[in-house]
């Protein structure tokens, strides 16, 4: 398992599921997108937010689009800093710059087209 790591991060991973956490946590390692921190939920969010200053690069979303506080947050993320891959996103997303979607299940081929869309891969 990767450890996650809070200092200076370039990726935020917002998810509760663990499996996912250490499967795309070991992928954005191997593609130079590493340290990465995680936090299961919006609150813990905003506070990661302001304690990583401008190191983040990317943040990556998997909780529910069904919750009306996630589409609430990401909607109003600014892109033109810190980019954004939203895990079973809808396609509104792909109308952003700095944004893309995966749909589950995806394999690193996907994560890694994601990373081309935004990118952060050439």
């Amino acid at each position: 398992m990767i450890e996650l790591t809070p200092s200076a991060p370039k990726t935020l991973l917002i998810s509760n599921n663990m499996v996912e956490v250490d499967d795309l946590t070991e992928m954005l390692v191997e593609q130079g997108l590493g340290p990465v921190t995680h936090t299961r939920d919006l609150e813990n969010t905003a506070r990661i937010l302001a304690e990583t200053g401008e190191t983040l690069r990317l943040l990556i979303c998997g909780l529910s689009m069904h919750l009306h506080e996630v589409k609430e947050f990401l909607a109003s993320w600014d892109l033109s800093t810190v980019s954004l891959v939203v895990i079973d996103g809808t396609a509104e997303f792909l109308d952003r710059e700095g944004a893309a979607i995966l749909q589950r299940p995806f394999s690193t081929d996907d994560v890694l087209a994601a990373f081309a869309r935004i990118g952060l891969r050439d």
